[in-house]
């Protein structure tokens, strides 16, 4: 009898928050995978928050492996093709330039365990993954802490216990971390913070308030208010989109056409600003969200990971994601950068149109890559009593 051994995938973010092309990124299977899993997530949560980019990164890695009806499934489902890593590892080139931004991967495999050349190959080509073998079996607790240890050097020491236990039968684990930490471009003032009301349904919660007037890229559709918030260096942005307080069952029909669509039809406007601080720590383990999509070969004994090695036959075990955002008021040093781009905005001769965009009830946010439109996180905020 075949033996099948275990994949784990840990695709592990952290993501700090103080504080608009290239041809190449994979906008569209992102973007297109990030409001499908958001639809899924807000069933069961009212706060979520999660990285595509991330996610998308390390199955990027398993579907290298993959052959045969898995691999036409991960196609069909995600919109995968062979040139998706090629993709992946030029993105991932780009946007590390910012500074703002880094994203590692690791291969820990269990001690004997041959991999394919072409898998590895491909791994150290586009994802610049290289392979370390550990004593799963033997030494389980010590190979927990090594990758645990891991992502934790690669996410500034936030993620301390990703892995909180491991099977000795596991065979592979696939890591991606991503560490961002970004400041917006124009800050807000400390001491206009005040306690204001958060409302969700019946309920009301006080939170506090950051408070800005300014001039910002804004739309309206419907009711549902969308704004952009600049980072320092214009290469990354949170687009906020608040759907009104009587209809906030927006995840439902939204869909990366139209997101793109609002996004394109930002005008300028002298915007009355209200966004809370709120700091979101999560973990998911994904298995069943793939499974809603329909990606469900890959974890039964019916999985053809063929392309990873010839010494087992695998399939996926686990996919965990955790997740960490921090969202304040808080000043840089940078301030030259952020004066020359507001200089540029007020120099416009006309006189910019009134908005207002109070986000003091539930309200979704992308933090995005403004060169691609690639969706990099993704969440749905709201505040507990």
């Amino acid at each position: 009898m075949m033996k099948f051994a275990r994949i784990v995938f840990v695709s592990a973010l952290i993501f700090s928050l103080t504080g608009t092309a290239f041809a190449a990124a994979p906008a569209e299977i992102i973007n297109n995978f990030a409001l499908n899993a958001g639809k899924i997530l807000s069933q069961s949560e009212g706060t979520f928050f999660f990285s595509p980019f991330s996610i998308i990164t390390a199955f990027g890695m398993a579907y290298k492996g993959a052959s045969g009806d898995t691999a036409a499934e991960i196609e069909k489902v995600l919109g995968f093709n062979q040139e998706l890593h090629e993709n992946l590892g030029a993105f991932v080139r780009d946007i590390d330039k910012s500074g703002q931004i880094s994203s590692a991967n690791r291969v820990w495999l269990r001690n004997g365990l041959t991999l394919n050349k072409d898998f590895q190959s491909t791994l150290y080509l586009y994802y610049h993954s290289e392979p370390e073998e550990l004593d799963f079996e033997n030494a389980t607790e010590i190979s927990r802490v090594k990758i645990n240890d891991w992502v934790s050097s690669k996410t500034n020491n936030r993620i301390n216990n990703l892995l909180q236990n491991l099977n000795p039968e596991t065979q592979m684990i696939l890591t991606n971390a991503v560490y961002f930490n970004a400041r917006w471009e124009k800050t807000f003032n400390k001491e206009r913070t005040t306690s204001e009301d958060f409302y969700d349904g019946d309920k009301v919660v006080k939170v506090p308030m950051m408070k800005k007037h300014d001039n910002f890229a804004f739309a309206e559709f419907d009711g549902v208010k969308i704004i952009r918030l600049p980072y320092e260096q214009d290469r990354m942005s949170m687009i906020a989109v608040l759907p009104p307080k009587e209809n906030e069952k927006l995840l439902e029909v939204l869909d990366a056409e139209i997101l793109k669509h609002w996004i394109s039809s930002l005008d300028r406007y002298e915007v009355d600003l209200w966004l809370p601080k709120f700091k979101t720590e999560k973990r998911y383990e994904l298995k069943n969200l793939f499974n809603a999509l329909g990606v469900k070969l890959a974890f039964t004994d019916f999985a053809n990971f063929s392309g990873i090695t010839d010494d087992e036959k695998l399939k996926i075990d686990a996919i965990i994601h955790q997740t960490f955002i921090d969202v304040d008021e808080e000043k840089t040093e940078a301030a030259a950068a952020t004066a020359i781009t507001m200089l540029k905005a007020t120099a416009m001769p006309t006189r910019p149109k009134l908005a207002e965009f109070h986000a003091d009830h539930p309200f979704i946010y992308f933090i995005m890559d403004n060169y691609t439109g690639t969706i990099l996180f993704m969440g749905r905020q709201t505040f507990e009593k």
